[in-house]
């Protein structure tokens, strides 16, 4: 009786164990059912939308055009016999002068290298503000440029000179090369922008000039820093303002608009377009800084190298033409007329040098 209890019982676990291999999956089963759960969360997760690949060099080669145009208007417009007879006072007083205003060639390099590096990732990254605010900032320095060669005659015209007598003057292939450059700035800079806008934002372009609207503005309101203990962002705060205030008075009357580039009527408000730049990129730097990510982000260590150039090239030339030039200061009758100002630039610009320790 015992064994046949035994028999019963063993019996009972037995088809116990058949029914339940019967209705579990095999090991088998369970592999091809884990591929198929995340081949469709591979599915279901949106893909990258990544720019064209021509964008990259694209960018590098606008950059190329564009520190070109800036390079050609300084040498051709800061020189001997610019008008006829209008002679340089010494061999170096030129010298000082361009190198003052061609300062402006690490910023443009560092800013295309930032852009030109985005474009590799996706339309995300030249999405986000430090991106989106160097375009616009490359919008306005493009268009400004390409009016400035347009108009150079009105604009560096030489007081009380009649008939018109310009320290500059393009005309024929060369006034079209550097338009072209400058219009491309200005155009690859806008279109990469509005592609990198939200999709609902793209499809109403009428909204844009109220968006860049909005986004200056709150720029404005922002300048101050968030935290007046932090002396990183107080100097990029500091830089924000004052690159913009250089802006404005490069773009007013003189003797002020010779503040800061020390080139007279010849290239002062063309250097604004730079100036401006100069403002985009510092405030890119404030605003990394406030939230931590200036020392981790890529993007925001080329650009601080860029201002960085532009400031010690910058003072290099003011410390050549102070310290080497033997026409300063007789020959320097605009920048003799705002010394303070003068110094308070140079001082703003010291700032860049300032590690972002």
């Amino acid at each position: 009786v015992e064994f046949t209890r035994m028999a019963k019982c063993t019996g009972v676990l037995l088809l116990a164990v058949a029914c339940t291999a019967m209705h579990a999956p095999g090991s088998r089963q369970l592999l091809s059912a884990t591929r198929r759960n995340e081949e469709n969360l591979l599915a279901a997760k949106k893909p990258l939308d990544k720019p064209p690949r021509l964008l990259q060099p694209l960018f590098g080669a606008v950059g190329l055009a564009t520190g070109a145009a800036w390079t050609t208007v300084v040498l051709t417009t800061i020189r001997s016999n610019q008008p006829l007879g209008a002679m340089m006072p010494s061999s170096t007083h030129g010298v000082f002068a361009r190198t003052s205003v061609l300062s402006a060639l690490p910023l443009i390099a560092s800013c295309y290298s930032t852009l030109a590096t985005a474009s590799a990732d996706s339309w995300e990254r030249l999405g986000s503000p430090t991106c989106r605010r160097i375009n616009l900032a490359l919008v306005a320095a493009g268009l400004g440029s390409l009016l400035w060669v347009g108009f150079a005659p009105l604009i560096t015209q030489i007081p009380g000179s009649s008939p018109l007598v310009s320290h500059q003057s393009y005309s024929g292939l060369q006034r079209a090369a550097l338009m072209g450059a400058y219009g491309s700035t200005a155009a690859l800079s806008a279109a990469v922008w509005a592609r990198s806008l939200p999709e609902e934002a793209r499809r109403k372009p009428l909204s844009w000039p109220g968006r860049v609207a909005d986004g200056v503005a709150q720029s404005l309101v922002s300048l101050g820093p968030a935290r007046a203990d932090d002396p990183v962002i107080v100097k990029y705060s500091l830089l924000s303002v004052s690159f913009l205030a250089f802006t404005a008075t490069a773009l007013g009357t003189f003797p002020l608009a010779v503040v800061p580039s020390w080139t007279g009527r010849r290239c002062s408000r063309a250097f604004a377009a730079w100036t401006l730049l100069a403002a985009a990129s510092s405030f890119n730097l404030k605003e990394a800084a406030e939230s931590g990510k200036l020392r981790a982000d890529e993007a925001c260590r080329t650009i601080s190298k860029g201002l960085k150039g532009l400031g010690a090239v910058y003072l290099a030339a003011k410390v050549g033409a102070v310290g080497f030039d033997p026409s300063f200061p007789a020959h320097y009758g605009i920048v003799k007329q705002v010394p303070a100002a003068q110094l308070a630039a140079a001082l703003l610009f010291g700032l860049t040098l300032r590690p972002d320790e």
